[in-house]
Protein backbone atom coordinates (compact mmCIF):
# COMPACT_ATOMS: atom_id res chain seq x y z
CA UNK A 1 0.00 0.00 0.00
CA UNK A 2 2.79 2.46 0.81
CA UNK A 3 5.31 1.22 -1.78
CA UNK A 4 3.51 2.78 -4.78
CA UNK A 5 3.76 6.16 -3.03
CA UNK A 6 7.54 5.97 -2.55
CA UNK A 7 8.35 5.90 -6.24
CA UNK A 8 11.39 4.31 -7.84
CA UNK A 9 14.41 3.87 -5.53
CA UNK A 10 16.83 2.05 -7.84
CA UNK A 11 20.30 3.39 -7.15
CA UNK A 12 19.31 6.01 -4.60
CA UNK A 13 21.10 4.15 -1.81
CA UNK A 14 24.31 4.07 -3.83
CA UNK A 15 24.10 7.82 -4.50
CA UNK A 16 23.45 8.58 -0.83
CA UNK A 17 26.37 6.39 0.20
CA UNK A 18 28.64 8.06 -2.35
CA UNK A 19 27.73 11.48 -0.95
CA UNK A 20 27.95 10.56 2.73
CA UNK A 21 30.99 8.19 2.82
CA UNK A 22 33.76 10.77 2.12
CA UNK A 23 32.38 13.20 4.70
CA UNK A 24 32.04 10.42 7.26
CA UNK A 25 35.56 9.14 6.55
CA UNK A 26 37.20 12.57 6.86
CA UNK A 27 35.34 13.27 10.11
CA UNK A 28 36.25 9.86 11.55
CA UNK A 29 39.93 10.21 10.69
CA UNK A 30 39.91 13.79 11.98
CA UNK A 31 38.55 12.64 15.34
CA UNK A 32 41.15 9.83 15.40
CA UNK A 33 43.90 12.39 14.69
CA UNK A 34 42.65 14.62 17.46
CA UNK A 35 42.62 11.70 19.90
CA UNK A 36 46.08 10.53 18.87
CA UNK A 37 47.44 14.07 19.22
CA UNK A 38 45.95 14.42 22.70
CA UNK A 39 47.48 11.06 23.66
CA UNK A 40 50.93 12.22 22.50
CA UNK A 41 50.51 15.47 24.45
CA UNK A 42 49.51 13.61 27.63
CA UNK A 43 52.38 11.13 27.23
CA UNK A 44 54.87 13.97 26.76
CA UNK A 45 53.56 15.72 29.87
CA UNK A 46 53.69 12.51 31.93
CA UNK A 47 57.26 11.85 30.83
CA UNK A 48 58.40 15.34 31.83
CA UNK A 49 56.68 15.01 35.21
CA UNK A 50 58.32 11.63 35.81
CA UNK A 51 61.76 13.00 34.95
CA UNK A 52 61.25 15.94 37.31
CA UNK A 53 60.01 13.62 40.05
CA UNK A 54 63.15 11.50 39.69
CA UNK A 55 65.34 14.61 39.90
CA UNK A 56 63.43 15.85 42.97
CA UNK A 57 63.66 12.52 44.80
CA UNK A 58 67.39 12.15 44.08
CA UNK A 59 68.57 15.74 44.71
CA UNK A 60 70.59 14.70 47.75
CA UNK A 61 72.38 11.82 46.05
CA UNK A 62 72.57 11.27 42.30
CA UNK A 63 71.16 14.59 41.10
CA UNK A 64 73.14 17.09 43.19
CA UNK A 65 74.37 18.20 39.78
CA UNK A 66 73.39 16.80 36.41
CA UNK A 67 75.86 13.94 36.29
CA UNK A 68 75.67 11.19 33.71
CA UNK A 69 74.00 8.94 36.29
CA UNK A 70 71.37 11.59 37.03
CA UNK A 71 70.63 12.17 33.33
CA UNK A 72 70.41 8.43 32.75
CA UNK A 73 67.99 8.08 35.68
CA UNK A 74 65.85 10.97 34.43
CA UNK A 75 65.70 9.45 30.95
CA UNK A 76 64.84 6.02 32.33
CA UNK A 77 62.02 7.53 34.40
CA UNK A 78 60.75 9.36 31.31
CA UNK A 79 60.90 6.18 29.21
CA UNK A 80 58.98 4.30 31.90
CA UNK A 81 56.31 7.01 32.14
CA UNK A 82 55.86 7.02 28.36
CA UNK A 83 55.73 3.20 28.38
CA UNK A 84 58.23 3.31 25.51
CA UNK A 85 61.83 2.21 26.01
CA UNK A 86 62.95 4.38 23.08
CA UNK A 87 61.04 7.56 24.03
CA UNK A 88 64.21 9.43 25.04
CA UNK A 89 66.17 9.22 21.80
CA UNK A 90 68.06 12.12 20.28
CA UNK A 91 66.90 15.46 21.66
CA UNK A 92 63.48 14.32 22.88
CA UNK A 93 64.40 14.38 26.59
CA UNK A 94 66.46 17.26 27.97
CA UNK A 95 67.46 18.34 31.47
CA UNK A 96 69.38 21.37 32.66
CA UNK A 97 70.45 23.14 35.86
CA UNK A 98 70.24 26.93 35.97
CA UNK A 99 69.43 29.87 38.18
CA UNK A 100 65.69 30.08 38.84
CA UNK A 101 63.55 32.84 37.37
CA UNK A 102 62.78 34.13 40.89
CA UNK A 103 66.50 34.40 41.73
CA UNK A 104 66.81 31.18 43.72
CA UNK A 105 70.25 29.66 43.25
CA UNK A 106 69.36 26.35 41.62
CA UNK A 107 66.54 25.00 39.46
CA UNK A 108 66.36 21.81 37.43
CA UNK A 109 64.31 21.93 34.24
CA UNK A 110 63.19 18.74 32.55
CA UNK A 111 61.80 19.01 29.03
CA UNK A 112 60.21 16.46 26.71
CA UNK A 113 59.74 17.33 23.03
CA UNK A 114 57.96 14.71 20.97
CA UNK A 115 57.02 14.97 17.28
CA UNK A 116 53.55 14.06 16.04
CA UNK A 117 52.48 13.58 12.44
CA UNK A 118 48.73 13.25 11.80
CA UNK A 119 47.14 10.46 9.74
CA UNK A 120 45.52 12.68 7.14
CA UNK A 121 47.64 14.63 4.66
CA UNK A 122 48.20 18.36 4.56
CA UNK A 123 45.20 18.87 2.28
CA UNK A 124 42.83 17.82 5.06
CA UNK A 125 44.02 20.35 7.61
CA UNK A 126 46.20 23.38 7.12
CA UNK A 127 47.74 23.25 10.62
CA UNK A 128 49.42 19.90 9.93
CA UNK A 129 51.68 20.95 7.08
CA UNK A 130 54.85 19.73 8.80
CA UNK A 131 53.46 17.83 11.76
CA UNK A 132 53.68 19.17 15.27
CA UNK A 133 56.07 18.87 18.17
CA UNK A 134 54.44 18.60 21.57
CA UNK A 135 56.57 19.99 24.36
CA UNK A 136 56.30 19.90 28.13
CA UNK A 137 58.73 21.52 30.57
CA UNK A 138 58.76 21.02 34.32
CA UNK A 139 60.99 23.28 36.44
CA UNK A 140 61.67 22.57 40.08
CA UNK A 141 63.61 24.56 42.62
CA UNK A 142 66.35 22.74 44.55
CA UNK A 143 67.29 24.00 48.00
Amino acid sequence: MISPLRGPTDGSVAVEAALFAPVFLVMTLGIADLGAGMFVKMTTNAAAQAGAAYAAINTNSTCVSLTAACLSGIQTAMDDAANNSSFCTGTVCLASVATCADGSPKCISVTANYPYTPFLPDAAYTWASEGQTYSSTITLRIQ
